[in-house]
């Protein structure tokens, strides 16, 4: 498993054991062309983390800070050896929480975690809320997790993704969109064994400053 581009291209990352399932290689791909140079600069958070590769893919690619959240500890420990390893001077900027999603999701949302604590927001933007996030939660073959039916309401809880921001969403190739007020859902896309939503936060108020690199157009499109 390996970054497929940016000033880490070609660089190696260990997975977590057991039943982790890294996102492959010409997913991560697909996903970070599909998202240009809205990557550049932003703030980032990847949930269900894992192994890291989707958030070290976007910090390779230019962001700003990314926010890792794992709550196995095994991949938790790969996670943090992966960082030391690809981004040892980071700091502040590239760090990892060992917590269940959701309830990271939750206190953030209250201001009660991390993320607010971060310096460097845009003027305007509440320190802690992110231009992007990433999730690649377990496959949910049974229907009865309902990740993304979780996360969609979640992430409007508080200042975790601004307005205009993306959410990238992994789920098995028989997974279904959720259809939810206030997010548009613009790419959907199946690799394999793996389909990838990616959906715009609806503006609260429009900017000229917000970032918009990212396609704004609905395509649909499977590939083996």
């Amino acid at each position: 498993m390996r970054i497929t581009s940016g000033t880490l291209g070609g660089r190696t990352l260990k997975a977590p054991p057991g039943e982790t399932r890294p996102t492959q290689d010409k997913v991560r791909q697909a996903i970070f062309s599909g998202l240009g140079e809205f990557v550049v600069g932003a703030r980032v958070l990847e949930l269900f983390a894992g192994s890291g590769a989707l958030g070290l893919e976007a910090w390779s690619r230019g962001a700003a800070e990314v926010v890792w959240v794992e709550s196995d500890r095994r991949a938790l420990a790969v996670l943090k050896e992966n960082l030391r390893q690809l981004c040892p001077d980071a700091g502040a900027k590239a760090k990892c929480v060992g917590a269940d999603v959701f309830k990271f999701l939750e206190f953030s949302g209250r201001g009660l975690l991390t993320p607010r604590a971060v310096p460097g927001a845009p003027a305007g933007q509440p320190a802690g809320q992110f231009d992007l996030v990433l999730a690649d939660p377990p496959y949910d073959r049974t229907g009865d997790q309902c990740w993304l039916e979780k996360t969609l309401p979640a992430l409007e809880a508080g200042p975790i993704l601004r307005p205009g921001g993306f959410l990238v969403f992994e789920l098995g190739s028989y997974g279904r969109p959720a259809i939810r007020s206030g997010w548009t859902l613009i790419w959907d896309r199946t690799y394999g064994g793996t389909r990838v939503l990616m959906y715009r936060r609806a503006e609260a108020e429009a900017s000229s400053g917000q970032k918009s690199d990212a396609s704004g157009q609905q395509t649909t499109e499977s590939q083996s």
